[in-house]
């Protein structure tokens, strides 16, 4: 789903290929089935993989809604932070990424900076954040004790900047469309990837 069609073109100009393709989930063809267009991540999910309409959001799919408590309130509730970014890494890519919380420093995003291989497991090396875009924020009162959500990267594009080098010392410029640097993958154990790791 890294090149799905909706990430193809102008946020809000779908082609005939993102409304009768496949649902950017769970691929269901969509020509017999409702759908509609994800906010946050702009894509068209199938009524089975759609959230429905949140006031502060608008409509929503379900991967987009991630949840886990931030804070709890005085009669045993929780309040989770549903957040969805975009950031730009130093792997060179754009990523979507829904979370609960606020943003992280690294992001693991693809084999581009290398990686390690232990007991024949393929671990990619994260990629910094070098820019911070906040697509939607909410919050949400849900009983205690509801299971934590993960940080999931629900879409993946080629940055289109160009590298900027900073004169200022000490402050990393964006790496732009590509990375700045390239890595190789590390055996810590003599292993080799299993073939789905990779």
């Amino acid at each position: 789903m890294r090149d799905h069609p909706c990430h193809q073109h102008r946020p809000g100009h779908h082609t005939d290929a993102c409304l009768n393709g496949g649902c950017g989930f769970c691929g269901t063809p969509l020509d017999r089935i409702a759908s509609g267009e994800c906010r946050a991540c702009l894509r068209i999910a199938c009524e089975a993989c759609d959230a429905g309409y949140q006031p502060d959001l608008g409509p929503i799919c379900q991967p987009c809604a991630p949840s886990a408590p931030t804070s709890t309130t005085a009669d045993g509730e929780v309040e989770y932070r549903l957040c969805v970014f975009e950031f730009d890494l130093s792997c060179g890519h754009t990523v979507t990424v829904a979370l609960t919380g606020w943003y992280p420093v690294i992001v693991r995003c693809c084999d581009r900076l290398g990686g390690t291989i232990l007991r024949g497991d393929y671990r990619p090396f994260a990629s910094d954040i070098d820019y911070v875009r906040v697509v939607s924020e909410r919050y949400e009162v849900r009983p205690k004790g509801t299971p934590p959500g993960s940080t999931e990267v629900i879409g993946r594009r080629p940055r289109t900047d160009e590298p900027y080098h900073s004169r200022y010392l000490g402050i990393d410029g964006s790496t732009g469309r590509y990375p700045a640097r390239v890595g190789a993958t590390w055996s810590l154990d003599g292993s080799i990837a299993k073939p789905e790791t990779t």
